[in-house]
């Protein structure tokens, strides 16, 4: 039973990875990354900023807003 749960999950992740990469590329942000969240205002470290072009927010605020929006589309 666990290892069929193990598999759902690995799953699910891939699929999430997969929105994401697909929301990002429909949204358009590339280039210029924000040296601060838009949401929150904390700094967005060099390394986010080099590895996500045109990043606008922390790594904190994108967790809170992919978890709104999982939790919409399970109950919206």
């Amino acid at each position: 039973m666990a290892d069929e749960l193990d598999q759902l999950q690995e799953q699910e992740d891939l699929l999430t990875r997969l929105h994401i990469q697909a929301a990002r590329g429909r949204s358009g942000t590339t280039g210029q990354s924000l040296n601060h969240c838009e949401a929150c205002g904390s700094d967005i470290p060099q390394g986010r900023r080099e590895a996500i072009p045109g990043v606008r927010v922390c790594v904190a605020c994108q967790q809170h807003l992919e978890f709104q929006s999982k939790q919409y589309q399970r109950w919206g």
